[in-house]
């Protein structure tokens, strides 16, 4: 199991587990990942929409649900790492009879930063009540350039 934990949490966020790679979709179902969930409480509302932090190895697939058609570059002031923030996430669309007809970009609900480098591939998603600028912060906690 990878592991590194963020040292820094937007305000009233707690942790609640961690998933080791291959049992949750982070960076896909690949094995060199560990994806940790954390909510504001115990609620329902609160598992919806949780703030999830990703840690998987260098090179490592794209964050579940986000597109790189929809990757908008970030500078998260971390020399040697290449970061992308996303405004929403990608979700199946369906037909007038409910059947599967691809997927759609929905923003409104979460965001995410993946961040890359040669010490592995982070990442953090959120809800749209967590501001870009913390889920930075959260993202650089995790040093990811070291």
């Amino acid at each position: 199991m990878i592991e590194r934990r963020p040292s820094h949490l937007p305000p009233g966020f707690t942790f609640r587990y961690a998933l080791p790679g291959g049992k949750e979709a982070g960076f896909g179902w690949i094995a060199e990942q560990t994806v940790l969930v954390y909510t504001r409480g115990w609620e329902r509302e609160d598992f919806t929409t949780p703030l999830v932090v990703v840690v998987g190895r260098a090179g490592a697939p794209e964050l579940i649900g986000t597109n790189d058609g929809f990757a908008q570059p970030i500078d998260i002031g971390v020399p040697g790492v290449d970061a992308a923030y996303f405004d929403g996430i990608t979700v199946p669309r369906l037909d007038d009879a409910r059947d599967f007809a691809g997927v759609a970009w929905r923003t409104g609900e979460v965001h995410s930063i993946t961040a890359r480098s040669a010490a592995g591939t982070f990442a953090v998603r959120g809800p749209r009540t967590v501001s870009r600028e913390e889920l930075v912060a959260v993202l650089v906690s995790l040093s990811p350039g070291t």
